[in-house]
């Protein structure tokens, strides 16, 4: 029997072409993979497979072929050292013991110090990290400084609550930042949610467009948020691939972390500072199984807690929710099967932010042959992006904006893709549940899935939308039903993960209310943290100063107002009066009085007239209307008889007009008293009533009285 060993082929280098438009990473053209034929031969001593020679192997280049080696190292590296008794932390000496080892690993370096300050350095300083946003609300905007270099990391909003009546969104107070904005070159973007970029549009022209490092979705996202192309195209940007780049910007380093969220390109930073390495993990959680990303790298985490962290700034979201937070692949599985089986029309609702959910959501529809409708301009921007990068690849005419189209589709092949999963008002699915959608009108039996979980405070929103769907007939699918949504933060075992990996020094839960930070303090205590190592700034503008012995939070506190954008116009909430009125008029209603002046004597001329809205009901108006106007009349004239000037004279009335208001009706509207100059001897000659100048005279709300 022939016993020679037939050659192996050696194949011929190949190489993968790649769309010309496809995106590149890190700004590089991508390389095509060539596989390369490597010979390795075995050592001699190694024994070969059923008594033949081992043929030469052929494998991919870059690829590593490891045999089991017995490596003796020599005797001056592998000696035993005798090393002293461990010194108890207390005072003395003693015998190691298990109790004795956890004591001391729990005890802080900061125990038994009564005046932490006394570790700092006579004129040391301080790294300083500065919250703008983030430690009051959801959204984030934290700067680190240093001397003459400061960076910044993100720049989010938050959208209004509804005491910021009629704003349409809050952004951070970038005082501060303006005045020291020759100390800005960076922006860090850790990903593209709106609470993360959505300020950006708003700030960067007064930062003097400073650089932006970020990924090609969180870009795209960024872009998209601006009114004015050329205004977008004006940023200046970097795009970091978080593998390989490590960046010096001034005197700090960055290091970026893969982690997962709901959004594909989501980072944490390691930022090396002068004083120590920062941590910031703003929106993760760890899942071992995405449907659309890269799991979280939890080896350069480990890394990176190995070689050291001052502080660790942390998500504190899902803290107070034990376990784990589902894989996303569990999500997709079951979607996707209710997307395969449904057997009429289908409308699935989520976030637009929810970028992860909504490419899985296209891959299934195409998968059975569905064609997309998209309604919501948050949703179709979102897919627009991620058809430009890639992220969707499928026929353009398989994805379009809901229209009249959708009503010619047979049933089974539409799939409508839209806002409204919380109950929004005017989103699409709420307007079709009222039967106030311009091209949809649901049909019995139409189903209708959920994907996501009810916001806080939304609940009746909610119930309201739920139960107007469910009076059409619907199938309808929530979270309650089966698991068609998780969570895009991690639960408390994911928290504990991260802590127990950084092994920071020091730890400040940030992102959210003082309820979810408080509950990342206790995960931090279970896991044998000092209770004097937890940072717990309480409000916005805290700064958390690091020495090289101590971080504290700093003495001085920034002073932050609320920024709100309302339309195209910005203003600060503590130093106007819009918001202030509109509380007054939405609680108690707007009253007008209109005085007739005479030019001559200041007497009036004519009646008074009253318009009011949101005072009093229909059957109560004449009455009320008639006792203001005669009581303002007498006041008038009173004041006029102690030679008042007209503005004198409303101003005064006004005050007293609100205490005989209060006593009749029991509530004080907004008073906005206004007068007429008007020229009696013209008036009666025929000559018309008004003057070409300062005819109609208002008042601010400064000479209101609302300035308190």
């Amino acid at each position: 029997m022939n016993t020679t060993p037939t050659p192996m082929t050696t194949p011929t280098p190949t190489s993968t072409p790649i769309p010309t438009n496809k995106p590149t990473t890190a700004g590089r053209p991508i390389t095509p993979q060539v596989v390369r034929p490597v010979s390795v031969t075995p050592p001699a001593n190694k024994p070969t497979t059923a008594g033949r020679p081992a043929a030469v192997a052929t494998v991919a280049w870059g690829s590593t072929m490891q045999w089991n080696l017995s490596i003796n190292f020599p005797p001056k590296n592998n000696q035993k050292k005798s090393y002293p008794p461990r010194r108890n932390p207390i005072g003395g000496r003693e015998k190691l013991s298990s109790e004795a080892f956890i004591r001391q690993k729990q005890v802080s370096s900061l125990a038994g110090v009564a005046d932490i300050r006394k570790l700092i350095k006579k004129d040391e300083v301080p790294v300083r990290v500065w919250n703008l946003i983030g430690l009051e609300q959801v959204g984030q905007c934290m700067f680190v400084e240093y001397k003459n270099d400061i960076i910044i990391v993100d720049a989010g909003m938050e959208f209004a609550a509804n005491e910021e009546l009629g704003a349409d969104y809050i952004i951070p107070d970038i005082s501060y930042l303006k005045k020291n904005k020759s100390k800005i070159r960076w922006i860090l973007i850790t990903h593209g949610h709106l609470d993360h970029v959505g300020a950006i549009r708003d700030i960067i022209e007064e930062l003097g467009y400073p650089i932006i490092y970020t990924t090609p979705l969180a870009l795209g996202i960024i872009k998209k948020t601006f009114d004015d192309y050329k205004k977008a195209n004006m940023i200046k940007y970097k795009i970091i691939d978080p593998d390989t780049d490590l960046i010096k910007l001034g005197c700090f380093s960055v290091e970026f972390v893969r982690v997962n969220h709901n959004i594909p390109e989501s980072l944490a930073l390691s930022i090396q500072t002068p004083k120590g390495v920062i941590f910031d993990s703003w929106d993760f959680k760890i899942d071992h199984t995405p449907s659309i990303d890269r799991p979280t790298d939890l080896a350069k985490i480990a890394r990176i807690g190995t070689e050291g962290v001052k502080l660790y700034t942390g998500d504190s979201l899902g803290a107070q929710t034990p376990g784990r937070a589902k894989s996303e692949k569990v999500i997709w599985e079951i979607v996707d099967t209710q997307i395969k089986n449904v057997k009429g029309r289908m409308v699935i609702a989520t976030f637009a932010t929810n970028i992860g959910r909504v490419i899985q959501i296209i891959d299934s529809a195409i998968k059975y042959n569905k064609v997309i409708f998209l309604s919501g301009r948050s949703m179709i921007n979102n897919v627009d992006i991620c058809q430009e990068l890639w992220y969707i690849n499928v026929p353009k005419w398989m994805i379009r904006k809901l229209d009249d189209e959708v009503n010619n589709m047979p049933d089974e092949r539409v799939l409508i893709l839209c806002t409204g999963a919380q109950g929004e008002e005017f989103a699409a699915l709420t307007r079709m549940s009222r039967g106030e959608h311009a091209q949809v009108t649901l049909k019995k039996w139409d189903t209708i899935l959920l994907s996501s979980s009810t916001i806080p405070g939304n609940e009746l929103a909610m119930g309201s939308m739920q139960n107007a769907l469910l009076g059409r007939w619907v199938e309808l699918i929530t979270n309650n039903d089966m698991d068609v949504h998780t969570s895009w933060h991690g639960y408390a075992e994911d928290h504990k993960m991260f802590l127990s990996l950084l092994k920071p020094q020091y730890f400040m839960p940030a992102f959210d209310e003082m309820k979810h930070r408080y509950a990342h303090k206790k995960l931090a205590l279970d896991i044998g943290m000092p209770e004097e190592n937890i940072i717990m700034p309480t409000e916005n503008g805290s700064i958390i100063e690091m020495y090289d012995d101590v971080v504290l939070i700093g003495s001085q506190k920034l002073k932050l107002d609320t920024v709100m954008i309302d339309g195209k116009w910005q203003g600060h909430l503590s130093g106007e009066y819009v918001i202030k009125a509109r509380h007054i008029m939405a609680q108690n209603g707007v009253v007008a009085l209109v005085f007739k002046v005479d030019t001559k004597s200041n007497e009036l001329v004519g009646n008074i007239q009253i318009e009011s809205r949101g005072f009093v009901y229909s059957s109560e108006v004449k009455t009320i209307h008639t006792q203001i106007v005669e009581f303002a009349r007498s006041k008038y004239n009173d004041n006029l008889k102690k030679k008042m000037d007209v503005r004198d004279n409303l101003k005064q009335l006004k005050e007293t007009l609100w205490e005989f208001i209060s006593k009749i009706i029991g509530r004080v509207p907004m008073l906005m008293t206004m007068f007429v100059y008007i020229n009696r001897d013209a008036q009666n000659n025929g000559a018309g009533d008004l003057p070409t100048e300062e005819a109609l005279v208002g008042m601010t709300l400064d000479e209101q009285g609302y300035d308190d």
